[in-house]
């Protein structure tokens, strides 16, 4: 196993640039998701890595060893030791799991003692039973196959694993425990793994650090919970979980806006924008305390559920609260921010 590190990485399609100046390091042994709407270029990102794609500048190293870039002849795919999981797993139809998982050990020691332990060890690591090695993959569910793809791509220990919106096809409950099947399979290799995908909650519940790609650039890379409580820009605050985005006048470590005032994570003056993610907006059932508003819609999703308020001034404000006790639409409540506010400067101010 060992680190990735693309640097300053582009890739045009004729007149569009999919890939522009893309710069980022996955520490051996962590996890990295790239997230980003359809056609954003993470695809392409990920292919650049995988070596399908040669980038036009820029440079890819696993580890100390470039295998792109740089002046250096493009390693190719089978030389570059890359385990890639597909969108849907791509078994082979006619071989059983073992010779699927077996596929990319080398020949001659697919079928000795040595491998048939490495197919058991890596069904066991995918926490699938033993006996599911002589199964062929229309008997198993997306699900299992997905495993199976995983335990095929780390059979042959690759220096990094990359996923390619490996749950997309799964309902939400199997992409739940599939995905986190996956990532402790991962853990427990110490694999360095890139995964990309456009679902921003599988994106901050499986990621060490998750990477923003819009238009190309990678515009926010941190922790998950960095990106979501201090994105890097509204856009990002809007594409990573639900967000109000209010305009307001900050002075100090506070700012003024349609929900009151509020204290902010930074210092800052003049017209801003303010960030306040749903959950962080208390809806006041029984008092006067707060700004008052007229609820138009609730879902209701049993744990909790999202209230869309039209303040007095016309302002429409999205709050989460607990599902056990909630308004119904044409109830009165009050509205006020709870925690810390992160502000922007409008674009193009000093």
């Amino acid at each position: 196993m060992s680190s990735l590190t693309i640097t300053g990485v582009t890739k045009s399609f004729g007149t569009t640039r999919a890939v522009d100046d893309v710069t980022l390091h996955v520490p051996h042994g962590s996890f990295t998701t790239v997230l980003g709407p359809s056609g954003c270029g993470k695809t392409t990102l990920l292919r650049l890595i995988a070596g399908f794609l040669v980038p036009e500048s820029g440079s890819i190293a696993f580890g100390d060893t470039v295998v792109a870039g740089d002046g250096v002849r493009s390693t190719p795919p089978q030389a570059r030791r890359v385990g890639y999981v597909p969108q849907e797993g791509a078994l082979f139809p006619h071989l059983d799991v073992a010779a699927n998982i077996a596929f990319g050990l080398p020949k001659e020691s697919r079928a000795t003692t040595g491998g048939r332990d490495r197919v058991a060890e890596m069904l066991d690591l995918v926490e699938l039973p033993a006996d599911f090695r002589h199964r062929r993959p229309d008997e198993l569910s997306g699900g299992q196959q997905q495993r199976v793809a995983l335990a095929r791509s780390l059979a042959p220990q690759p220096a990094v694993v990359l996923l390619d919106e490996p749950f997309s096809s799964l309902d939400a409950s199997l992409r739940g425990s599939t995905s986190r099947a996956v990532r402790r399979a991962l853990e427990a290799t110490n694999t360095t793994a890139l995964l990309v995908t456009h679902d921003q909650n599988e994106a901050l519940s499986l990621a060490d650090q998750v990477a923003v790609m819009r238009a190309g650039r990678l515009v926010q890379s941190a922790p998950p919970s960095e990106v979501y409580l201090s994105p890097s820009d509204p856009q990002v605050a809007e594409f990573v979980g639900r967000a109000v985005v209010l305009p307001g006048t900050a002075e100090d470590a506070h700012a003024t806006c349609a929900l009151g005032q509020v204290v902010l994570t930074e210092p800052a003056s003049g017209p801003v924008s303010l960030m306040i993610r749903p959950e962080q907006v208390y809806v006041d059932l029984t008092h006067d305390a707060g700004v008052r508003g007229e609820v138009e819609e609730v879902s209701y999703y049993g744990h909790d559920c999202a209230v869309q308020v039209r303040l007095a001034d016309g302002t429409p404000v999205l709050a989460r609260m607990a599902g056990v006790l909630h308004p119904v639409p044409g109830d009165t409540v009050h509205l006020r921010v709870t925690g810390l506010v992160r502000a922007y400067r409008p674009a193009g101010s000093p």
